[in-house]
C-alpha cells in the first residue's frame, strides 16, 4: 500500500488529522520540528505517545526517495539520482560557492515541455512530485550542507505542479521550519503564463525567473513548444502584471545558441523586451545536448552579443555553467528516456 508522505501535509492539515483521530493538535508542532528542524527520516525516537507514533506510521511514510547515485564534479557541484517509491527517476543538484550552497530541485520526474535544448525533455513526463518528495531533496542536501538558496529549476515545469511547489515554498519560508527568506527561493518557468498570475494569487513566497531563451516568437517557438500555447505577447503581459503587482524584479534566462539567439538581430530583440522593464538577464552559453542542430557560439560571438546589449544599459550577466562533467548543468538533467505517463 502506498501511503502519503507526511512532509506533504501543511501544519494545519496535520493538526486537523491529529484532532480527527483523538490527539492534541499541538503535537503537530512536535512532528514538524522532528521533520524540518531535526531533519529526521524515521519515526524512531519521535517524542510523542506510542499510539500517536503508531497512527502516523500506519498512515504516512516519512521517506519517499531512495538514493541511486551521487556524483561530484571537478568544480564541486554535486548531483544525486533518486528513485521515487513507484520507481521513477529524480535528479537534484547542489551548487556550492564560497558563500552559498544552492539546491536546484526537481518538481517532476521527467518533463513534458519538450524544449529542444534540454535533455530532460527527451525523458517525457512520468509524473509530478508530491510536496514531500520536493522537500526531501532539499532535506537530503541540508543534512550535509548549509543550504542558502533553493531554485525550482531541475526536472519538470514547476508551474504545472504549482500546488505542490507552493506548499514547498511555504514550508521553506516558515520561520518555525527552514526560515528561508523569499529572496532565497526562486521558481523558474518555461513560460506557463497563467501560472505566473497564480503565483500572485497564492502569494507564494518566492522570486520569479522566466526561461525566455529567445526574444522573437519564431525562434522561441522552434526551441520551446510552450510558445505555441503562450506566445511572447501573452508571456510578457503576464510578466508585466507580475512586475506591477509584486514590485519585484524578474530574472529572464537566456540561452546563447549559435546563429539563433546569439546574433545582432537577437540582441536587438532582447533589448526591446528588457529595456522598458524591471528585469535582469542571466545568459548562459548552450550546454552539451542531444540536438545536433544546436551549437554553442564562439567566445567572440558571445562577446559581440554582450557588447550590443550592454551598450543599451541592459543588465545582463553571463552565468558560468557548473557541473558539466557530470551532466548537472542547465538542460542536462536526464535519466534514461522513458515513456510519458498520461
Amino acid at each position: 500500500m502506498y501511503f502519503k508522505d507526511i512532509k506533504s501535509l501543511s501544519r494545519d492539515e496535520l493538526r486537523q488529522f491529529l484532532s480527527d483521530n483523538g490527539h492534541k493538535p499541538y503535537r503537530a508542532d512536535q512532528v514538524y520540528v522532528w521533520l524540518f528542524k531535526l531533519l529526521m527520516q524515521t519515526y524512531e525516537g519521535l517524542n510523542v505517545p506510542a499510539e500517536l507514533c503508531k497512527l502516523l506510521e500506519s498512515n504516512f511514510h516519512i521517506k519517499s526517495l531512495r538514493e541511486e547515485l551521487k556524483m561530484e564534479s571537478a568544480d564541486g557541484t554535486v548531483k544525486w539520482l533518486y528513485k521515487t517509491a513507484d520507481d521513477f527517476p529524480v535528479e537534484t543538484v547542489m551548487i556550492p560557492t564560497e558563500t552559498r550552497a544552492s539546491v536546484c530541485v526537481s518538481t517532476q520526474s521527467g518533463c513534458a515541455m519538450g524544449c529542444a535544448f534540454c535533455r530532460t525533455g527527451s525523458m517525457g513526463l512520468n509524473r509530478s512530485l508530491e510536496t514531500g518528495e520536493i522537500l526531501e531533496q532539499i532535506i537530503n542536501v541540508w543534512r550535509n550542507y548549509k543550504v542558502t538558496n533553493v531554485i525550482f529549476m531541475g526536472m519538470g515545469e514547476p508551474l504545472v505542479n504549482l500546488d505542490a511547489v507552493h506548499r514547498a515554498c511555504v514550508c521553506l519560508h516558515d520561520q518555525k521550519t527552514f526560515s528561508m527568506g523569499k529572496g532565497r527561493l526562486t521558481i523558474s518557468t518555461s513560460g506557463v503564463a497563467p501560472g505566473i498570475a497564480e503565483l500572485l494569487e497564492r502569494n507564494t513566497p518566492c522570486q520569479l525567473a522566466v526561461s525566455l531563451v529567445a526574444a522573437d516568437d519564431k525562434t522561441r517557438e522552434g526551441l520551446m513548444p510552450v510558445n505555441k500555447r503562450w506566445n511572447l505577447t501573452e508571456l510578457i503581459k503576464a510578466i508585466d502584471n507580475y512586475l506591477e503587482r509584486s514590485g519585484e524584479w524578474v530574472t529572464l534566462e537566456y540561452i546563447l545558441i549559435k546563429d539563433k539567439t546569439c546574433t545582432k538581430t537577437a540582441a536587438e530583440d532582447l533589448i526591446r523586451i528588457v529595456k522598458p522593464r524591471r528585469c535582469k538577464v542571466n545568459a548562459i552559453v548552450l550546454n552539451s545536448n542531444e540536438n545536433p542542430e544546436l551549437q554553442a557560439p564562439s567566445e567572440q560571438e558571445v562577446n559581440e552579443f554582450l557588447e550590443i546589449v550592454r551598450a543599451k544599459s541592459v543588465q545582463i550577466n553571463i552565468r558560468n555553467p557548473r557541473g558539466r562533467d557530470i551532466f548537472a548543468a542547465c538542460g542536462q538533467l536526464a535519466s534514461n528516456p522513458c515513456k510519458v505517463a498520461i
